[in-house]
């Protein structure tokens, strides 16, 4: 599904890698997750697999594609949840879910659905700046 190989990149005005020749696969269902201190190039190696970083060494493929190849494409087939959730607070649950599906032409769940299966059924029509944080995560994750 992604495969990254000798991945490296060092930030401009910087002497020090962010990034140092990691090599990684991850496969069709897998669940995978970064674990490592403050500095070890979780983000970047993030920024640069979502598209966000170029300028990196290395080769990124995803679903067999070269991540140059994919261009504006690649946000239709990617999810990625970052640490902290970042959602319009002054909608709800259901209108952010519903504003965030309109962004994309691939078809996805029903959002009523979605927030049961995270236990946000009956929070749905509630303004997220009213959320605590694990509701804001569960949102995170199914949006």
């Amino acid at each position: 599904m992604l495969s990254a190989t000798k991945l490296s990149y060092t930030y401009p005005k910087s002497n020090k890698s962010a990034v140092r020749d990691i090599s990684f696969d991850i496969h069709e269902g897998e669940i995978f997750g970064f674990l490592g201190p403050s500095g070890a190039g979780k983000s970047t190696t993030q920024k640069i697999l979502t598209g966000l970083l170029s300028g990196f060494e290395g080769e990124v493929s995803i679903m067999g594609k070269a991540l140059s190849e994919w261009k504006e494409k690649l946000y239709e087939h990617l999810g990625v949840m970052f640490e902290f959730p970042n959602h319009f607070t002054k909608l709800s649950a259901m209108e952010n879910l519903t504003l965030f599906q309109s962004l994309y032409s691939n078809k996805s769940q029903n959002p009523s659905y979605l927030l049961e299966k995270v236990g946000l059924k009956e929070d749905g029509n509630i303004r997220v700046s009213n959320f605590y944080k694990g509701m804001k995560t569960c949102l995170s994750f199914v949006r």
